[in-house]
């Protein structure tokens, strides 16, 4: 079974592709795409959210085994919400109406979910599954776990 993991902000969505044959997983896009930046033009909410569905429908169709698809949502803290994480909050949205267009499966985790916290994300990632070759960071992270995290559900 092959689950994709999501990350949004902002500025880019991170994406996490794991394929769990038995009781090994495997990151399939370790070494190819897995970020998605907005593009420029994209100056408002609905041009980027109209963007994203496209590229989403796109990844959907290049991994064409992905039977669910594991959100990481954002951690609402004592800072409370701000733009940015409203923002984030409508590409997850998105996430969420594309698998329900393509009648998938679809989980939103937090890392209390996970199984794990946000200053050891980088490390659970890499020994559960392993790291990406470009682009590492907290927020790749974030997808791999999400994708480790739905191999259960």
């Amino acid at each position: 079974m092959m689950i994709l993991g999501i990350r949004t902000s902002p500025t880019t969505v991170r994406y996490a592709v794991l394929d769990c044959n038995g009781a090994a997983e495997s990151l399939v896009n370790a070494d190819s795409e897995n970020k998605l930046d907005f593009p420029a033009d994209c100056r408002n909410i609905e041009q980027k959210l109209h963007w994203l569905h496209q590229e989403l429908d796109r990844v959907l169709r290049q991994y064409p085994g992905i039977e669910r698809i594991v959100i990481k949502a954002n951690e609402y803290g004592r800072g409370g919400e701000k733009a940015s994480s409203r923002e984030a909050a409508y590409f997850d949205a998105v996430v969420l109406m594309t698998a329900g267009t393509r009648q998938l499966p679809v989980d939103v985790k937090l890392y209390r979910t996970i199984g794990t916290r946000r200053n050891e994300v980088k490390t659970f990632a890499e020994t559960n599954v392993g790291a990406t070759n470009r682009y590492w960071n907290e927020q790749m992270a974030d997808a791999v776990s999400a994708a480790w995290s739905g191999r259960n559900d």
